[in-house]
């Protein structure tokens, strides 16, 4: 295997993520400027809330009161958002009812197993070509090993019927790593929860090796530079929303 010229080595790409992939295929542009120049959009109310209603969660199901456990979630949340508008007070009207909810789906598993030097476990499967491979690493959220279950908790704004093609990757990629267990989904909003798991992991798999397979090819044949230079430009795409004078800045449009 010729580790010097392929795509990943060549741009110091040294992982992959079910994030990073489903990046990649949705927004190229956006992936371009945080791979490959390591600019990041700025995190909005709603992705910092869902970690805090998740710090609360766990807290809860470790055996801690859920008083305090929202108490440290707002803290956690306002620290990020110190001046409120109507979206982060949105969100932080979510936060209470969402760990309520949660905590009731989630009580009757009993207490989450973690590593002992984190709050989530790592996992790691590999992609391989013809001549690369790369690991595709994922973060486990709650683990339930008496049970034989991995919970992932996604909160939202509206539950979904189906879970979409993105958390279907994710969901994949924690299955094939954690092959004697099942892995599930739990939507939780501020008024109801579900628990889902839709994909068949192994097609999703075999889609995503195109994908990282493509995604190789670019990073082989261009550098950073070329590729900033020709990547196609989504301005009007959800992933830029809160992110338009740094996307401005950037692309220049």
């Amino acid at each position: 295997m010729n580790k010097a010229t392929d795509g990943f080595t060549k741009h110091g790409i040294d992982h992959l993520s079910a994030s990073n992939i489903n990046l990649w295929s949705n927004a190229p542009d956006v992936w371009v400027m945080q791979y490959l120049y390591g600019i990041r959009t700025p995190m909005g109310p709603a992705p910092w809330r869902g970690i805090c209603v998740e710090d609360a969660v766990v807290q809860c199901l470790m055996g801690g009161k859920l008083t305090e456990a929202l108490d440290k979630a707002h803290e956690k949340f306002n620290s990020r958002f110190m001046i409120a508008d109507e979206a982060t007070s949105r969100e932080a009207a979510r936060i209470a009812p969402m760990v309520e909810i949660a905590v009731e789906e989630l009580k009757g598993y009993g207490k989450p197993e973690f590593p002992e030097d984190s709050h989530q476990e790592k996992i790691s499967i590999t992609a391989r070509g013809e001549d690369w491979s790369i690991p595709v690493i994922g973060y486990l959220d709650l683990v339930f090993p008496d049970h034989g279950v991995v919970i992932d908790l996604k909160t939202t704004g509206r539950i979904p019927s189906t879970m979409s093609p993105e958390h279907q990757l994710q969901r994949a990629i924690y299955a094939k790593a954690k092959g004697n267990m099942a892995v599930k989904f739990l939507y939780v909003s501020e008024k109801k929860a579900s628990l889902l798991e839709d994909g068949d992991p192994t097609e999703l798999l075999q889609q995503s090796k195109v994908q990282i397979t493509r995604m190789e090819r670019f990073l082989r044949t261009l550098d950073k530079d070329q590729a900033k230079a020709i990547i196609p430009l989504q301005p009007s795409s959800f992933y830029w929303k809160g992110a338009e004078d740094l996307r401005k800045e950037f692309y220049g449009m």
